[in-house]
């Protein structure tokens, strides 16, 4: 059984990390509040066994990390557009170019929503979790999962038009 629950510690790891990145904005960032998660995971690998979601648990503790970390430094990270021009496109196709693309779009009208609707949104569009284990992670329930992600696309869709 042990077995098991470190195999699900290995395969979650790419999807906190990405997850890490999503809250943070910053690589170094990111990676700092990535190692803080996997370090307080493994400290308490003798509960693993407890847990109805590891990765469930895994992303609520890193975002809860994110949040104190936040707290702590009094700031709200932002996604500026002079931060999203890193990015090496010089060997992508065209196709990765347009989802590039696509995705710079996304972080930069997520970053204009409300914390919660933004963590939702990557969840469920980048991540593609189920409302449920949504629910999981930020601590809300299934019904306030649709209605914070209904409103989250609504403000991304009327944007995307040029309304509001």
């Amino acid at each position: 059984m042990e077995n098991l629950h470190y195999k699900q510690f290995l395969s979650c790891r790419p999807k906190l990390y990405r997850f890490a990145l999503s809250l943070t904005k910053d690589v170094n960032d990111a990676e700092d509040l990535f190692q803080e998660t996997l370090l307080k995971l493994w400290e308490l690998r003798s509960e693993w066994a407890e847990w109805k979601n590891f990765e469930a648990y895994a992303m609520r503790m890193e975002r809860n990390a994110f949040l104190n970390n936040v707290k702590k430094s009094n700031r709200q990270p932002h996604l500026q557009l002079d931060e999203i021009s890193d990015h090496p496109f010089e060997n992508a196709t065209d196709i990765n170019m347009r989802l590039a693309d696509l995705r710079l779009q996304f972080y930069s009208l997520t970053s204009q929503l409300p914390a919660i609707q933004r963590d939702l949104l990557y969840l469920r569009e980048i991540e593609e979790m189920e409302y449920k284990e949504i629910g999981e992670v930020l601590n809300l329930t299934e019904a306030q999962v649709k209605v914070y992600l209904y409103r989250g696309r609504q403000y991304i869709k009327n944007k995307m038009n040029g309304t509001r």
